[in-house]
């Protein structure tokens, strides 16, 4: 779909939502088993992803609209948002723009949606969420994935490091979540989703956003895995492990590990991303405990 104009579907290999037939399309990796919209505009799903954003405890919008505002009226509210998605009449709403502080002092731009668009979002993720792990994410990523953390992510580093592959190429990307534009996302997405018109909802959810990954979104946590499973799939044969950002793989020795380092280096410069230099390093006789550390 990359260079059509917005809404084209010819020649991507995208089709309407009426035309989805029941099947795996062979050899891109695509599921194409049934139309998303119904997974992305059904009351139930709606409900449910409204339920999942209201145990989380969160900031009001732009609107002004707390959740217990929202949860006034609610089954006229999903209804009614069912309805926009289903017509394609839903439009976001106004963001509400922050700086967030980490511990270590590190500021960083991030946006608070309304409460009716974190639904939306919630539910398109839940939508996406299964195809991309059944066919985009590596077993060895963890990071905003459903029972892959930081846990998981040193189970597998302990693995390698006790077989002697001590010597690691740690590579932390600078950036991550800076640079793709919508048409790029929606791109990635049609590698693995056929529906149209989801992908049309998709690129409507995205059009109000500084940039698609901007923290602060449902959407930015699986779209940043999204957008280095694209570097993921060019490792091929390094012993490696990702956490969020991060990159380790693992060697036996200290030129391996320099070579393996160029490797990811390479991987990501294709994809417009390079490591970043204070946070990337070569780390002989490596702990699990020192890896994946969030360091600000």
């Amino acid at each position: 779909m990359q260079g059509s104009e917005p809404g084209c579907i010819g020649g991507s290999g995208i089709v309407p939502a009426a035309q989805a037939d029941l099947s795996v399309m062979a050899g891109r990796k695509q599921v194409q088993g049934h139309s998303l919209m119904p997974l992305l505009y059904g009351e139930r799903q709606l409900r449910r992803a409204a339920r999942a954003c209201m145990r989380r405890g969160s900031a009001r919008g732009a609107d002004g609209v707390s959740w217990a505002d929202y949860r006034q009226g609610l089954p006229a509210r999903i209804a009614a948002l069912s309805a926009s998605l289903r017509e394609g009449t839903w439009r976001p709403g106004p963001l509400r723009t922050i700086q967030i502080t980490t511990y270590a002092g590190k500021t960083f731009p991030a946006v608070i949606p309304t409460a009716e668009d974190r639904i939306v979002h919630r539910a398109m993720r839940a939508a996406i969420e299964p195809v991309l792990e059944a066919l985009a994410f590596p077993g060895w990523v963890s990071g905003y994935r459903p029972g892959r953390n930081r846990v998981t992510a040193l189970r597998a580093a302990m693995a390698h490091l006790n077989t002697g592959r001590t010597v690691v190429a740690d590579v932390d990307v600078e950036r991550v979540t800076e640079g793709p534009c919508t048409q790029d996302v929606i791109s990635w997405l049609a590698a693995y989703v056929a529906d149209g018109t989801f992908l049309a909802r998709v690129r409507t959810a995205l059009s109000v956003l500084p940039e698609p990954l901007v923290p602060g979104t449902g959407l930015a946590p699986i779209l940043l895995n999204l957008r280095l499973s694209r570097v993921d799939a060019q490792l091929g044969g390094l012993a490696v492990v990702r956490f969020a950002d991060n990159y380790c793989a693992f060697t036996t020795s200290q030129a391996q590990a320099r070579a393996e380092f160029g490797v990811i280096s390479a991987a990501l410069a294709a994809e417009g991303m390079r490591p970043h230099p204070g946070k990337s390093r070569i780390r002989a006789a490596a702990n699990a405990e020192d890896l994946f550390l969030i360091a600000g």
